[in-house]
């Protein structure tokens, strides 16, 4: 024994110490962040590269644009110069003043002296192609200014002539390049030829020169897009393109040096370097730190440890190590002789026990768990280890039942009723129950007991209690979002229609109630104006204000869009009580909103019906209420009207109305009444405008007032506006040449975005000259459509077509619209000559406006002339044109011939 104590261990073999295997498990550790730290300054160089690429081609982009827009001023210029002063004299006053404006730009027409300086190609290429043309740069031979040409063709009595406007080239970028331009930038304007025509820096001396690399950009292609060049100056330079539109061929280069270039992506990459090295090496100063204090006490561990097995004098024993698991070694150490005495006696026992064990946790394994609890066979818990972190109380404050007084009280009853059918009956069913239980933090909590039961001697339990208080949240959310609105977190429609339910229910009891239907007033102009975010913000205030005006047992509701529906409680004076609450949902709608700055003028219109005993169905009730509110929007709006029964009549009508339009249309039952356009100086027709009538098979031949805002409700106006147009043209051929036709055009047909091609076709088909066709357009049709149709009727009027600005002084804005777009004629609204003679206002407004309109050219005509005191009256004011009563009623189509060869007598005889 003696030998075998004091005999050498044996060596073991070499392997690598923990201390190098510590700063292995660092290195590796810090490999990764050092890889995607390198990774990362690589993706920032390049998003840097990419970005500072990126603001020279937008930067190149928006040279473009107004060089492009400058361009196309002139054009617009030489337009408009061509309109105004048709013959071009050089003495026009509005030439001359034009050129007062622009002293460094020259207008030469195509047969003055002028033109000879001008390169040979421009004119005949601007004849022959029929549009505009921009030259390439050439040099005054008298001034030796390098200069650009734009010409544009026009016709006039003589036939086609060219107008051109000359200018320096370096004017093209002069007016965009300003004090505030970035100086490292070179900008400059290359004709189609390669050739510099504008330069920012020094363009005195590289104007008329070719662009550097220009076969490189050639053979580039595209749009847009960046090269590697070197200036004119010989600095390289990274060079941003992009392609003209106004001009083709041309294009606008901006070139940064590439020294700065680089500078702007390269130094914001140092700083991450140097940070990312200095974190490197404070981390390794404190890994150091933590593997020597881990070593320290390990090694001395490993010196007693050796000391032991050798039964040789070691060396005292350390101090108690200040980690934990370092401390727990040294323990378990010095108790290793008393272990090794107790390891039979523990074996023995741990063999009985195995068995429950493994199936108590089986039990808990499968989930993660707060509290893990066991019970004897009564359900009285024996242990709940976790009760103190979930509840705060010691863990023995759970044993027995003393965790049921922590147990939400509405929750006792199906807690009981669970351990009755697990713990009572004997056939071990699984016991599976949630509950309520007041927390740490005195919040209830949602958990999920579960457990089995254990054979062993004694029959017990064993289990969990999960924390389930997430996925019941989520459930009452989910059940809140699928009765309530999410923007407004108002009742939606699927609650509403229950709470109509009850309120049926209650109706059929005696208990009256009230169902106010709710739709905002031009809540569409402030959702396209400023953008669905505002709009929501609106509903949001909306929804506010109407629940500051209602009762708390009142149900208010959003249906959607900017709909909203308040099932108002029972009253014993319903009617009063809903014609109360309308009343201040009105007044308070009415008032100003304030969001962003923004102030919105919204209103409300409401419908209401009763809920009484006399109601049927909750679908029933709500089409009434739509019914009311149809009637408040149809009587102006801002306003609440009751359902009455007539209503339905009316609505019934309304669609039966609709399908005998639909039918109309498809059996071609509309046609065309003609009412003459007279010349008041001449005292002959000059034309006439086209009226629709449906030639309806039981009412008769009914007018436009009785079905035309239908027709634009249910959609069918674009195709009945067609069909007039087609129609109009077609009899109008049938007239004396110099014969006009007039044709409305309806706020649909406006915002066909083919209006121009629609036109131009009808024309084509029919044969009808542009120049014998007037369009009618009223103010309320222009201001929904401006935008969009201001082309197309530019367009029209330069092919010939006549554009009319019907029912003139109507609107707030006419004589904006007469200044916006050039009118051909104006028709003054009848209302002005109904009190001609009695009144002096309508006299001098006419007057006014005949006056204004002859300054204008444009031709002036008054509607809804019926006697023969209004017409004396009417030269007086200088009216070029009229229409009414007094010269012919509307006709069809078969009188018209009848009616021309007989107005030279009719018109003497009157006179």
């Amino acid at each position: 024994m003696a030998t075998t104590a004091s005999a050498t261990l044996d060596p073991l073999p070499r392997t690598r110490g923990l201390y190098s295997r510590l700063h292995l498990l660092i290195l590796a550790t810090l490999l990764p962040l050092l890889v995607i730290g390198a990774f990362a300054v690589w993706n920032a160089a390049s998003d840097y590269r990419l970005s500072s690429e990126q603001r020279l081609q937008e930067t190149a982009t928006t040279l473009a644009r107004g060089v492009d827009q400058g361009i196309q001023d002139n054009i617009n210029q030489l337009r408009l110069l061509s309109l105004l002063a048709p013959q071009l004299q050089e003495t026009a006053p509005e030439l001359a003043a034009w050129a007062r404006q622009n002293p460094d730009i020259r207008l030469i027409q195509d047969d003055s002296e002028d033109a000879r300086i001008l390169p040979s190609d421009l004119l005949y290429d601007a004849r022959r192609e029929g549009k505009v043309q921009v030259s390439d740069l050439f040099t005054n031979a008298a001034s030796k200014t390098p200069e650009v040409a734009i010409a544009l063709p026009f016709e006039d009595d003589g036939g086609t002539r060219v107008l051109t406007l000359v200018q320096p080239s370096n004017r093209l970028i002069a007016s965009i390049m300003g004090a505030g331009s970035d100086q490292h930038l070179l900008a400059a304007v290359v004709d189609s030829k390669g050739v510099i025509a504008a330069r920012s820096l020094s363009p005195e001396r590289y104007i008329g020169k070719p662009v550097p690399d220009w076969d490189i950009l050639q053979r580039r292609g595209g749009q847009q897009g960046l090269i590697d060049a070197n200036s004119k100056e010989g600095t390289p330079i990274i060079l941003a393109f992009h392609m003209l539109q106004a001009a083709p061929g041309w294009a606008l280069v901006v070139g940064e040096p590439q020294q700065s270039f680089q500078a702007r992506w390269q130094q914001p990459l140092l700083g991450i370097i140097f940070g990312g090295i200095v974190a490197a090496l404070i981390a390794l100063l404190f890994a150091h730190a933590i593997a020597r204090s881990i070593l320290l006490p390990i090694r001395s561990l490993a010196q007693r440890s050796h000391s032991v097995v050798a039964n040789m004098p070691g060396p005292p024993d350390p101090q108690p190590s200040s980690i934990r698991e370092v401390r727990s070694l040294q323990r378990s150490l010095n108790g290793t002789v008393d272990a090794l005495k107790k390891s039979a006696d523990e074996a023995r026992d741990l063999a009985r026990d195995l068995k429950a064990s493994e199936q108590r946790y089986r039990a808990v394994a499968e989930a993660g768990a707060l509290v893990l609890w066991q019970s004897d066979r009564n359900g009285r818990v024996l242990s709940a280890t976790g009760w103190r972190e979930l509840t705060g109380q010691p863990d023995d404050h759970a044993l027995g039942k003393g965790w049921l007084r922590r147990v939400n009280e509405d929750d006792l009853a199906q807690i009981e009723i669970a351990l009755e059918q697990s713990f009572t009956t004997g056939t071990s069913t699984p016991l599976d129950v949630e509950f309520r239980v007041l927390d740490l933090y005195g919040k209830w909590r949602w958990l999920r007991a579960r457990g089995a039961r254990i054979e062993h001697r004694h029959s017990s339990w064993a289990g969990v209690l999960e924390d389930v208080d997430a996925r019941r949240q989520a459930q009452a959310r989910i059940a809140y979002l699928a009765q309530h609105d999410s923007l407004t977190a108002l009742p939606n429609r699927a609650m509403l229609f229950d709470r109509l339910e009850h309120a049926l229910a209650a109706a059929r009891r005696g208990q009256q109630g009230a169902l106010l239907l709710l739709d905002l007033d031009r809540f569409k102009e402030v959702n396209d104006s400023l953008g669905h975010p505002t709009g929501d913000r609106l509903l949001q205030e909306v929804a506010q204000r109407i629940l500051g005006c209602v009762r708390g047992n009142d149900v208010v509701g959003r249906l959607g869009g900017d709909e909203f529906a308040i099932v108002m409680a029972p009253e014993t004076r319903a009617p009063e009580a809903a014609s109360s609450l309308a009343a201040r949902l009105v007044e308070e709608l009415g008032r100003s909103v304030e969001l962003e700055g923004h102030h919105f003028a919204v209103s409300t219109s409401i419908g209401i019906v009763l809920i009484d005993n006399q109601a049927t169905a909750a679908d029933t009730l709500m089409r009434n209420a739509d019914l009311a509110l149809y009637r408040a929007k149809d009587e102006g709006r801002g306003c609440y009207r009751f359902f009455e029964a007539e209503m339905d009549t009316r609505m019934q009508r309304r669609r039966q109305l609709e399908t005998e339009l639909r039918t109309a249309l498809q059996q071609q039952q509309f046609e065309l009444h003609y009412q003459p356009l007279v010349e008041l100086r001449q005292r002959r027709v000059s034309g006439f405008e086209a009226l629709l009538r449906w030639n309806h098979p039981q009412r008769g031949l009914l007018e436009p007032a009785q079905f035309l805002s239908l027709a634009e409700d249910i959609g069918i106006m674009v195709p009945l506006g067609d069909w007039v147009l087609r129609q109009a043209a077609h009899d109008a051929c049938q007239w004396p040449e110099q014969m006009k036709v007039a044709v409305n055009l309806s706020v649909s047909q406006l915002a066909q975005p083919n209006l121009a091609e629609v036109v131009e076709q009808a024309l084509a088909a029919t044969g009808l000259a542009p120049s014998r066709l007037e369009l009618e357009i009223t103010e309320n049709a222009l201001i929904a459509n401006i935008q969009a149709a201001s082309a197309h009727l530019l367009r029209l009027k330069m092919a010939g077509v006549a554009i009319v600005m019907d029912d003139f002084g109507t609107g707030y804005s006419s004589l904006g619209y007469l200044r916006a777009f050039p009118f051909d004629k104006v028709k003054i609204d009848k209302s002005f000559i109904r009190d001609l003679g009695e009144q002096n206002q309508g006299s001098a407004i006419i007057g006014a406006v005949s006056h204004l309109c002859a300054k204008l050219g444009i031709t002036s005509t008054i509607e809804g002339v019926e006697t023969q005191a209004q017409l004396a009256q009417l030269k007086e004011e200088h009216c070029a044109e009229g229409q009414g009563y007094v010269f012919g009623r509307p006709m069809p189509l078969a009188q018209v011939d009848d009616f021309i060869r007989d107005w030279p007598l009719h018109w003497n005889s009157d006179c």
